[in-house]
């Protein structure tokens, strides 16, 4: 699943790409159950028209600021792409959804191969009460989070704090990879429970939550499976990765062997001795 890190990296190349401000002037929806509020005529009426004024994000929902204050707000789940490419016959439309035709001989086309993706779109300012907006906790890129926001929100819990962190109320914008390698440069074992952490602890937390994802912005984010900010890119955070994935290899700081477990379900991965 795109985590925060990949969905800013496709923000910022979306940005880039020549997609904004171009009028879309037809779309195009092979699969209506991506379609959360509207019909697929309703959904083409409301897109036709309008252009991309400015992408922003919101956890890990992208949120598209139309023309007219209408605003188009997806999500991409495990599989989804967003891919802005040419009009041309031979690109491949392998797993396309929906497609928004441009006023340049360009189409922004919507990949997923799991169909697990949303769209929803709305007037005005009503994003902005979207159920699935409204409920998510602060991000650790927001200016207003930091240690103590974060204990407030978790430090009750008797869940694993791994399995605190990863719950997008809390915290959103974080995923499996991205856990595994905040608590391990934080020195805290994923299966322990949140509310025996530390207030030094939370502050370590905080700090690295921000480093973790900022440094994969920068290197494009990390695809193990399938990520592709567009059709040429992959992210190279992987090649970073102290922990995640590492299984049976010696861990960077004490050369222990890191192992593999299971925290609520998610394949986790952590050093025994630097995370006891």
């Amino acid at each position: 699943m795109p985590e925060l890190p990949e969905v800013q990296t496709i923000i910022n190349t979306l940005s880039k790409s020549g997609l904004l401000h171009k009028q879309i002037i037809s779309v195009n929806v092979y699969k209506i159950k991506l379609l959360k509020n509207a019909t697929p005529i309703t959904f083409k009426k409301f897109m036709i028209g309008e252009s991309v004024n400015h992408i922003e994000r919101k956890g890990k929902f992208l949120i598209f600021h139309l023309t007219h204050q209408k605003t188009l707000v997806v999500h991409l789940r495990m599989e989804g792409k967003l891919f802005y490419e040419t009009n041309a016959s031979n690109v491949s439309k392998k797993h396309l959804r929906i497609e928004f035709l441009l006023n340049n001989s360009h189409v922004l086309r919507y990949y997923d191969s799991r169909i697990f993706g949303t769209f929803h779109i709305y007037k005005d300012q009503a994003y902005l009460k979207a159920p699935q907006l409204t409920k998510l906790g602060l991000d650790p890129l927001d200016h207003s989070f930091n240690w103590n926001y974060l204990k407030n929100r978790i430090s009750t819990s008797h869940r694993a704090i791994k399995t605190a962190l990863l719950d997008q109320t809390n915290v959103s914008g974080i995923g499996n990879i991205y856990a595994d390698e905040i608590l391990y440069l934080s020195k805290i074992n994923p299966t322990r429970k949140a509310n025996t952490i530390t207030d030094a602890e939370y502050k370590d937390l905080a700090k690295y939550s921000a480093q973790v994802l900022l440094k994969s912005i920068k290197y494009g984010g990390t695809t193990i499976a399938t990520y592709k900010s567009d059709a040429n890119h992959s992210g190279e955070f992987q090649k970073m990765l102290l922990v995640h994935t590492k299984r049976g290899q010696p861990c960077p700081r004490c050369g222990a062997k890191i192992v593999k477990t299971k925290v609520n379900g998610r394949g986790t991965y952590y050093c025994p001795k630097c995370q006891k």
